[in-house]
C-alpha cells in the first residue's frame, strides 16, 4: 500500500509517494487519506568552520608549503624546525583510511615551521610544513 505526502524542505515542497514493504498487512484495513499530508522539515545550514586554536603565520614570498594530500591523522613528525632537507626526504607520516602514508618534500630547503603534531587530524590541502 502506498501513500502520497507533500514534504517541505527549506520551504520548497516535494510530493513523495511512500510504500510500506516487508510488513504483513494489518488485520483491519486502514482507510487511505483523502489527500496528501503536508510535512515541513527545516534543514539546518552548515556551521562555519571552527577557527584554529593558534593563529598561523602567513607564508612569506619564496617559502614552500607542504600540504596534506588527503584528510587523515598525523602519526609521526620526522623533521625539526631549522633542519635542512633535500628533495625526497620524508617529513611526516599520515594515517588515512587505515593506511600509513609517508609525506616527502618535493624540494630541498630548510624547515621554517611545522604546523602539526602527532595525533592531530588534518584536512586535504591544509599546510603541514613550511620550507624556505
Amino acid at each position: 500500500m502506498s501513500r502520497k505526502y507533500i514534504v517541505k524542505v527549506n520551504n520548497k515542497a516535494y510530493e513523495v509517494e511512500v510504500e510500506e514493504v516487508g510488513k504483513k498487512p494489518a488485520l483491519a484495513p486502514i482507510p487511505a487519506p483523502t489527500g496528501p499530508k503536508t510535512i515541513s522539515v527545516t534543514v539546518p545550514q552548515a556551521a562555519p568552520a571552527a577557527a584554529p586554536g593558534k593563529p598561523q603565520a602567513q607564508i612569506a614570498e619564496g617559502q614552500k608549503v607542504i600540504p596534506a594530500p588527503m584528510t587523515g591523522t598525523i602519526i609521526k613528525v620526522l623533521c625539526q624546525v631549522g633542519q635542512e632537507v633535500k628533495d625526497g626526504d620524508v617529513l611526516l607520516k599520515l594515517e588515512a583510511m587505515k593506511m600509513e602514508t609517508s609525506l616527502s618534500t618535493p624540494v630541498a630547503g630548510k624547515v621554517v615551521e611545522i604546523r602539526v603534531k602527532p595525533g592531530q587530524t588534518v584536512t586535504a590541502g591544509e599546510a603541514l610544513v613550511i620550507l624556505s
